[in-house]
């Protein structure tokens, strides 16, 4: 068999810098000399070594993960594919090749006739590997250069074995599983990779396979009389999934209790416990809350996925009369800024963002969460613990000692804790955090009813961020659809907001979107500033509808007025709307 690499690089010279490969990036894909300094010495402690080379460029943010893939597919004289969404499904390859070589090597297969494989690889140097591949099919192999995101995508779906195990697993469940004995706490290394025989271990596994392909935020397991019912929350809104028999209700349960390390012999009380796995090396962290019932116990499992990168204020979607003042605030020193929203309304994810708008480097920027939903490298994450007695406001204090300059509370609970964070932010230090109201000038009542005098709101309040999420519209099956008059005046659209709303859209529902019309979710947003004119008017009143008016004549958008906009460019529907946002807005 020939050799599969169609094309092998230079020998790398002594000198690191003069590498082909980074010669190349800065002749052809602007890699700056110059910030080569910064990584140069590391740089040489792996010299020639391509993966060195890429990790140190793409952790440092000299050149993109799909830029570098570019230019290794030029130095090797292959083809580059960003996508390989049309390849071509190989049971053999599946068969003969395990997934964890496949993913450690990153390879499969484009296409494979009776002479040729067609391979897909992130780093065509990894020779050997290739070589193994055309020895065990017998074939040619032709390299083509791709992303590690589309190839483990790729590989994902070729050994996509984890659900039809769970299927299969529910046939070989005995009836009489109830008493099932203990189980294992030795938890397999990859849900994908796991080999255990036990029929309710594959069930579990291939559930939360299901329900991470799917980018489910909760799964829910539902006892009834007579069955278990199993339900994914997706885009916010949970869906049925599938029914199991009731006779292994105990031993599903026992099954999530032992995974996250809860007592399997208390079924009286509810239990709040925790486990940590991996999906095709997707790392997942899962909060698990059981609650007895009067049909049995309930799970309810909370998957935070630990890949997600941390989104830019820029890429959540504000509009720039919102994006351009949040940008502002976020840098400037001493004050506080508040989300408020109802809970799933992506708070959290608009904290981070506004976060990662902050310099790493020359800031202390200390969380204190409940829970901990994303780490971060460069932040101090602190996990309040009700057990142990460190509360937000216990854990704000310290905080405070750590000499901070910016301060992320979870949530404003109480009026221990807000005061704290008043304080902190008359000393000079930024803080954000959350307060649950249905909109921004009911949050300055809120501050006020919990005890917080209105001077100080209004000297420490920068701005209040209100949100909710709402569904869009799947693009593969939108339809225009014509709005009756009669419904605007039932529903109590005024003259503006029914302009606003002339054409409008919906989802008729196709495969993409899994029959729903829906695909993805969309925030709406609503900001108040704490201008002059409104900080005058809270120190006369702390009447949310008199802060409201004052805060609409300084050029606050309602919520409602924003998300009917979305309807009229036919982002999301007119029900998703008025059904997240108040009849004032």
């Amino acid at each position: 068999m020939s050799n599969p690499v169609a094309h092998s690089p230079s020998q790398p010279t002594t000198h690191v810098v003069a590498h082909p490969l980074l010669r190349l990036l800065i002749e052809e894909f602007s890699l700056e000399p110059a910030s080569l300094a910064t990584v140069n010495e590391k740089l040489r402690e792996g010299e020639g070594d391509l993966a060195h080379i890429k990790q140190l460029l793409v952790q440092h943010k000299l050149i993109s993960h799909e830029v570098f893939q570019q230019a290794l597919a030029r130095f090797f004289d292959l083809e580059f594919r960003p996508s390989l969404g049309d390849a071509e499904h190989n049971p053999d390859f599946t068969r003969l090749i395990p997934i964890h070589y496949a993913k450690k090597f990153m390879l499969f297969p484009v296409s494979m006739n009776e002479r040729e494989i067609l391979l897909a690889c992130e780093n065509p140097h990894e020779e050997d590997a290739i070589i193994d591949v055309g020895r065990v099919f017998e074939r040619r192999v032709r390299l083509v250069v791709s992303t590690h995101t589309a190839v483990m995508s790729l590989i994902n779906r070729a050994y996509d074995r984890a659900l039809a195990g769970a299927e299969q697993g529910i046939d070989d469940i005995d009836a009489g599983g109830e008493d099932a004995g203990d189980w294992s706490l030795e938890e397999p290394e990859d849900l994908l990779d796991a080999k255990d025989e036990e029929p309710i271990k594959r069930l579990l596994n291939g559930l939360l396979y299901r329900a991470a392909k799917s980018n489910a935020s909760d799964l829910h397991i539902d006892a009834t009389p007579t069955e278990i019912f199993v339900r994914f929350r997706i885009d916010g809104t949970l869906r049925a999934i599938t029914t199991l028999p009731k006779a292994i209700q105990r031993t599903l349960i026992n099954r999530i209790k032992i995974m996250s390390r809860l007592d399997i012999s208390q079924r009286g009380m509810p239990q709040d416990g925790r486990t940590l796995i991996l999906i095709a090396g997707r790392k997942i962290d899962i909060r698990v809350s059981t609650m007895p019932t009067v049909d049995g116990e309930k799970a309810v499992l909370r998957l935070l996925y630990q890949d997600q990168e941390l989104m830019h204020l820029r890429e959540l979607g504000m509009p720039e009369w919102i994006l351009k003042p949040m940008a502002r605030l976020v840098h400037q020193s001493g004050g506080i800024v508040l989300v408020t929203g109802p809970t799933g309304s992506g708070k959290t994810t608009t904290l981070y963002g506004a976060l990662a708008e902050i310099d790493r480097d020359s800031h202390n920027i200390m969380t204190i969460e409940d829970p901990v939903e994303y780490k971060i490298p460069g932040y101090v994450q602190t996990e309040v613990n009700a057990k142990l007695g460190l509360t937000f406001a216990n854990a704000l204090r310290s905080v405070l000692r750590q000499d901070p300059d910016v301060i992320m509370v979870g949530e404003m609970r109480d009026q221990e804790t807000a005061m704290i964070a008043i304080q902190a932010a008359l000393t000079g230090h930024t803080v954000f955090s959350t307060v649950h109201t249905n909109n921004a000038p009911a949050t300055i009542t809120r501050l006020i009813d919990m005890g917080i005098e209105p001077y100080l709101v209004s000297s420490t309040l920068m701005a209040v961020l209100a949100q909710r999420l709402v569904r869009r519209i799947c693009p593969d099956c939108r339809t225009a659809e014509t709005i009756d008059q009669t419904v605007v005046d039932e529903l109590g659209i005024d003259a503006v907001q029914a302009e606003l709303t002339r054409d409008i859209f919906r989802g008729a529902g196709c495969s993409q979107c899994n029959g729903t019309g829906y695909r993805g979710r969309v925030g709406l947003f609503e900001l108040l500033e704490m201008t002059g004119p409104v900080k005058h008017t809270l120190l006369e009143t702390n009447e949310a509808n008199v802060i409201r008016e004052a805060a609409l004549k300084n050029g606050m958008v309602p919520m409602r007025r924003y998300g009917l906009g979305l309807v009229r460019d036919g982002i999301t529907t007119l029900d998703e709307v008025l059904q997240a946002t108040d009849y004032y807005a």
